[in-house]
């Protein structure tokens, strides 16, 4: 069980109705992870839908080759598993906390029973999906079409249009990604995506910091995708 406070700091339950806020309330839990720690492994059976309430969640597939496919970061506020909850299949893929998380638990009949009995949440998640869907087909259609350089500009920007927030010295971007983490997102080798970040670094472009990017010059991170479209 959980307080209502908690609930109402998820954008997406904010328009429920008292009876579906209790309902989530009484039947929902939350959970700690460490970094690290496993929150699911592809092909589990799916019996929660999980929403961050802190911390941040990588999403990643391993191929049959061995390489790992980072296919998303979920950070606060945002809900997962959705696509295996509602079809009663097995994960896609693996979800671990890269940092320490707490995650809500909302189980699965529950869950169901509340599409079914409240509307509003039934709306709330076809737009989140909807919404995940179409940011999923841009990012196909960039990694299928678009050379390296326009791939790491497309997500840097994708990610600044959503999470950024403008400062002094440009749009600052709070998401620690390591190197090796965009390469597996935008499907490059590590070796390339430091190459290019380095020299957008000493062309005052974009800038590695504590929090995590500095966009100094997004019209030159657009002119990239611009020009490699």
């Amino acid at each position: 069980m959980i307080d209502a406070d908690t609930i109402k700091r998820i954008p997406r339950f904010a328009d429920l109705t008292p009876q579906a806020r209790d309902m989530l309330c009484r039947h929902a839990s939350v959970r700690t992870y460490e970094q690290g720690m496993p929150i699911f492994i592809e092909g589990d059976p799916c019996e929660f839908l999980y929403v961050v309430l802190e911390g941040e969640v990588r999403i990643a597939k391993l191929l049959e080759s061995g390489r790992e496919v980072i296919m998303d970061f979920i950070w606060p506020g945002e809900s997962f598993g959705e696509v295996a909850l509602m079809d009663g299949d097995g994960f896609p893929a693996n979800a671990t906390a890269k940092q320490p998380t707490r995650v809500i638990l909302l189980p699965r009949d529950i869950y169901l029973r509340m599409l079914k009995e409240c509307p509003e949440v039934a709306r709330s998640i076809i737009r989140d999906l909807l919404l995940r869907m179409r940011a999923l087909s841009g990012r196909v259609e960039v990694l299928s079409e678009a050379g390296v350089r326009s791939r790491i500009a497309h997500l840097l920007l994708a990610y600044a249009r959503d999470f950024g927030v403008e400062g002094d010295g440009g749009r600052m971007l709070p998401i620690r990604l390591s190197r090796n983490e965009i390469a597996a997102m935008v499907g490059a080798r590590v070796e390339t995506v430091i190459r290019i970040m380095s020299q957008w670094h000493k062309d005052d472009i974009l800038h590695t910091v504590e929090r995590g990017f500095l966009i100094s010059d997004a019209s030159g991170l657009e002119a990239i995708v611009a020009d490699e479209d």
